[in-house]
């Protein structure tokens, strides 16, 4: 794989992405992340000291972009019940524009018990507090369910469009519904029930 034209320290983090996606921080090889670097394993970790400071720096990096993703929704919208829905639109277009590292956050919030509890630095704090507060605006503001604590509805979002996102092609066979067919009219859908779900009675 040669992507010699960008630079290296983003070239290791973007092929970093494919192999944390794909197999987990435990599963993941940093000598088969150099090779596909085409570095050596000195030259990877001249870069990156250890693979947990890799794995940080591209937690960093996605959650960086996660969050300005949010920030420009944010800035761009103004009315409680858009700023609802363009929360969820962030999260398709990111899994939709952004697939492995949908996955691999998917994978940091299911995998990540052990090493959550000594970790230094949580890149995915800030956008998950942004997302609380969002939830927690729409409840005063009388547009969300107030019979269930915010945090639990934001367990609800993350999870549902995951879930939706993960069992299409599983369900595509189980079901009739033409709209499994495509994610891009699969996921929209849900996204829709699931604003429906989550608004006040």
């Amino acid at each position: 794989m040669s992507t010699s034209a960008k630079p290296r320290k983003e070239q290791i983090l973007e092929v970093a992405e494919q192999h944390f996606a794909q197999h987990g921080f435990a599963g993941a090889s940093l000598s088969a992340i150099a090779r596909d670097c085409e570095l050596g394993n000195p030259g990877l970790l001249h870069h990156f000291a250890s693979k947990e400071l890799l794995y940080r720096a591209l937690l960093e990096t996605l959650a960086q972009d996660l969050m300005q993703r949010m920030d420009r929704m944010l800035a761009d919208t103004t009315a409680p019940d858009q700023r609802l829905a363009g929360f969820v639109a962030v999260q398709l277009d990111w899994m939709r524009e952004r697939p492995l590292a949908a996955q691999l956050v998917t994978r940091e919030l299911l995998d990540n018990s052990e090493r959550i509890a000594t970790a230094q630095t949580r890149p995915l704090e800030r956008f998950l507090n942004a997302a609380l507060t969002l939830l927690e605006d729409g409840q005063r503001d009388g547009l969300l369910r107030r019979d269930v604590p915010a945090l639990a509805l934001l367990t609800v979002v993350l999870g549902s469009l995951n879930y939706a996102h993960i069992v299409r092609p599983t369900f595509e066979r189980a079901f009739a519904d033409p709209r499994l067919r495509e994610e891009n009219n699969w996921m929209p859908h849900m996204a829709t029930q699931l604003l429906r779900l989550l608004q006040a009675t």
